[in-house]
């Protein structure tokens, strides 16, 4: 009776493990398409997306401390 549920508990932590490294490898993979997807977004957008900063940039360094002081 007891080596029947010792088998069992050991099947169950061995069957535990094996669960947990199927995820891990799921997991592996969602990193990897949501890595190429950024990379691909980048790719398309990057020169709009550095347009819109330096747009900001200019804006706010040109109108930085040039404005006349009320007093």
């Amino acid at each position: 009776m007891t080596t029947a549920l010792f088998v069992r508990i050991q099947n169950a932590i061995v069957t535990a493990r094996e669960d947990r490294g199927a995820a891990m490898a799921e997991y592996g993979l969602l990193l990897a398409l949501v890595a190429l997807a950024a990379i691909g977004i980048l790719a398309l957008f990057g020169g709009a997306i550095v347009d819109v900063f330096t747009e900001a940039e200019t804006t706010l360094s040109g109108s930085g401390g040039d404005a006349p002081v009320e007093g």
